[in-house]
């Protein structure tokens, strides 16, 4: 590719002009088309729910007051503890600080603290549920991935977006050149008409001569008018990939066309091997897919932890300040297990059969990528060479109708021919070269597609 684009500064300079270039539109489609800018925000979106999903081990500051104003025991209480989630094992950690003055039933005589209040902390761990995977730090995994897939969606959107641009490209230059060979045909038959003329005003030829090259000239403008909205086709379909700095499409003029389409690549630098190698290691599909199995085997995990029982150990630790009841006691610790056994599980087995027939969706998905990805390698690969041995065809074929062309005017001078024959070798040349130009195009375009079926057009 950097080939074309040294060839398209070489023709800018040597014209004087500013022709638009493969680069620019390149460049143009990076940086502004739409379709690839929406998978980009598709990426901040992923890492922002990465983000959210990293707020669900956010220390949480919890305060409560409260006091009994009337009544037959009135106190004063009150309550801070700060909680923070860990992705370790699920262990969760607690510090706080309480205090609780006044008259308490006895029931409730825990809730009075020494003068000073009280300080405490401690942890809970999951034994079982909860403890190798839990819904936070699945939805972090889960997120994590989800960049991945964000990520290979827009390299994905970059591909189809750089091939579609770079294809558009191509058929513009290539509408152009169409245009350039119409009009050259046409004056041709236009500068013969006068010579015709002069030809018939003094009996030299008859006119029956001129008035089959003057129906040639009208023949000649209507091509000419038809490759006219030709170049204007390109042109719309190209400004949709070519846009300014504000991302707005931007029509190229007329008079920014190269002057004609680079030589064919090299299909020898294109092996067949090779390139199904870099498809598989650089094509996006497949990561994606993966990314998508790991999100599944998350949530397989966490639905499978969820049907076991909870056991939770729990240790905390208080220690009291200031003067008080001598029956309270100023420092504790305390230990405890909580056990939960759920008796029907349906909510959690039933995400986990949803689970394994998701993975096996993806992995049926992820087989038939990678044979499509193989399949376009190919058909890209075998297209160019077919493209490129029909443009050889077309070359050698080109030359032979100019030489024909050429040696039916040298009949005509001779009086052996006439104006119809020159028309037709005149027209049978053009189209021969039209032949070669729509053979070269497809050079070009499918070597930008085999670019896009290995990957190759990332590094762009």
């Amino acid at each position: 590719m950097m080939s074309i684009f040294l060839f398209f500064l070489v023709c800018a300079s040597a014209f004087g002009a500013a022709p638009v270039t493969l680069e620019s539109v390149i460049s143009s489609v990076k940086g502004a088309y739409p379709a690839l800018l929406g998978a980009k925000k598709d990426l901040e979106s992923a890492e922002g729910e990465l983000t959210s999903s990293r707020g669900a081990f956010d220390i949480q500051w919890k305060t409560s007051g409260r006091s009994s104003l009337r009544g037959f025991y009135v106190n004063d209480r009150f309550d801070s503890v700060l909680e923070q989630p860990t992705p370790f094992w699920g262990t969760s950690l607690f510090a706080g600080y309480r205090f609780g003055s006044g008259n308490f039933a006895v029931y409730d005589n825990r809730a009075k603290t020494l003068s000073g209040g009280e300080i405490r902390a401690g942890l809970e761990i999951p034994l079982w549920r909860n403890g190798p995977t839990d819904r936070r730090r699945a939805s972090i995994w889960r997120a994590e991935k989800g960049v991945d897939a964000a990520r290979g969606q827009m390299e994905v959107a970059l591909i189809q977006s750089l091939r579609s641009g770079a294809q558009r490209y191509f058929e513009w230059v290539a509408a152009g050149r169409r245009l350039k060979i119409q009009k050259e045909l046409l004056a041709i038959a236009e500068v013969r008409d006068k010579a015709l003329l002069e030809r018939t005003r003094h009996g030299d030829l008859p006119v029956f001569e001129r008035r089959d090259n003057e129906r040639a000239i009208l023949q000649r403008r209507s091509q000419v008018i038809l490759a006219e909205r030709g170049v204007q086709q390109a042109a719309f379909e190209l400004s949709l990939f070519y846009r300014d700095s504000e991302g707005n499409p931007v029509l190229p003029e007329e008079s920014s066309l190269p002057p004609h389409l680079p030589e064919p690549p090299v299909v020898s630098h294109w092996n067949l091997e090779a390139s199904l190698e870099r498809a598989k290691k650089q094509r996006p599909e497949v990561g994606i897919l993966t990314a998508q199995r790991n999100q599944n085997d998350f949530e397989k995990d966490l639905a499978e932890n969820q049907m076991a029982p909870r056991i939770d150990f729990q240790l905390a630790a208080e220690r009291g300040f200031g003067t008080g009841d001598p029956s309270s006691v100023p420092s504790e610790l305390e230990a405890g297990v909580y056990l939960e056994i759920p008796l029907q599980r349906r909510a959690a087995s039933g995400r986990r059969d949803q689970a394994l027939a998701t993975g096996q969706r993806i992995e049926l998905q992820e087989r038939l990528a990678k044979d499509r990805i193989t399949m376009e390698v190919r058909d890209a690969h075998s297209n160019l060479v077919a493209a490129a041995r029909r443009h050889e065809v077309a070359v050698g074929e080109l030359a032979l109708a100019k030489e024909l062309e050429e040696g039916e005017r040298v009949r005509f001078k001779n009086g052996d021919s006439n104006i119809l024959f020159i028309n037709i070798r005149e027209q049978l040349t053009v189209d021969a070269a039209l032949r070669e130009l729509d053979a070269l195009l497809d050079c070009h375009r499918s070597a930008v597609a085999l670019d896009a079926a290995t990957g190759d057009a990332l590094s762009l």
